[in-house]
């Protein structure tokens, strides 16, 4: 099994919305084993097949790039998620293609994660938030019920992939206003609960370092049997990761397959 640290690389920070994808089809062609990564983000929004069908989703992506946030659409994942340098992605992929296994993939594959988040004192169990911004009935919630990392999974092609985004510095309020107006110019009526969500730092009561929280990941990601020490993306994962860069930018290309996705 394979650990991916891309959090260091600036190449890997420009493949970050598609690197996710990008490496669960290497594990599904047999390409790659199964990977354990964790990535850091320059900003951008990720948007989900739920606002694909919104009345106006163009005008909601037209305004979101004047603010100068690249716009992208994932293949997991129900709505839209601001990523940015006060957050933690992980993502992990093994190959399967039985739907069967979606409840023990979302527990089995966030293990590192939770394990993680509990050695810093914060554990999380799975839960909705409700309000929340890409609210799911199975994010990670702290135990006042707030949420703290969403997570979703996308099974297809021969692959299950879990991702998620950790809030580790990011300003809920401040987020939550920005999701909000992306939502109002694309024509919902959707209304989101800034106090549905919080952060690490918001709930340890000090600022918290991203360095911190990715070595505890790693860490725990390494004593469940991936890594041990991080291996580097291979020429033909580069290669790939810039193809579906390009074809994820909105508005997305139509995926190949349509993909068996479970929001959470």
């Amino acid at each position: 099994m394979r650990l991916v640290d891309a959090t260091g690389d600036a190449r890997l920070w420009q493949l970050s919305p598609a690197l996710a994808e990008t490496v669960a089809v290497a594990v599904a062609s047999g390409r790659a084993p199964e990977t354990f990564g964790v990535r850091m983000n320059a900003p951008y929004v990720l948007l989900g097949p739920q606002d694909m069908r919104l009345p106006h989703p163009e005008r909601g992506v037209a305004w979101l790039e004047a603010q100068g946030l690249p716009v992208y659409v994932r293949v997991g994942g129900g709505s839209a998620v601001l990523l940015d340098e006060n957050c933690l992605s992980f993502f992990c992929a093994v190959p399967c293609r039985d739907i069967s296994r979606l409840d023990r993939n979302f527990h089995e594959l966030t293990r590192p994660v939770r394990r993680a988040l509990a050695t810093l004192g914060t554990p999380v169990r799975f839960g909705r938030a409700q309000g929340s911004y890409c609210e799911g009935p199975q994010d990670l919630v702290t135990e006042g019920g707030r949420k703290l990392l969403g997570v979703a999974q996308a099974l297809r092609q021969g692959y299950a992939l879990v991702s998620g985004m950790l809030l580790v510095r990011q300003d809920p309020t401040r987020t939550t206003a920005l999701l909000q107006e992306f939502y109002r110019r694309s024509g919902s009526n959707r209304v989101l609960r800034p106090e549905a969500v919080t952060s690490l730092s918001l709930e340890a009561g000090r600022d918290i370092p991203l360095a911190e929280v990715k070595n505890a990941i790693l860490r725990e990601a390494a004593a469940l049997g991936w890594g041990p020490d991080p291996s580097p993306l291979s020429a033909w994962e580069d290669d790939l990761g810039q193809q579906l860069l390009g074809m994820r930018r909105y508005p997305a290309q139509t995926l190949a397959q349509p993909p068996f996705i479970r929001s959470l």
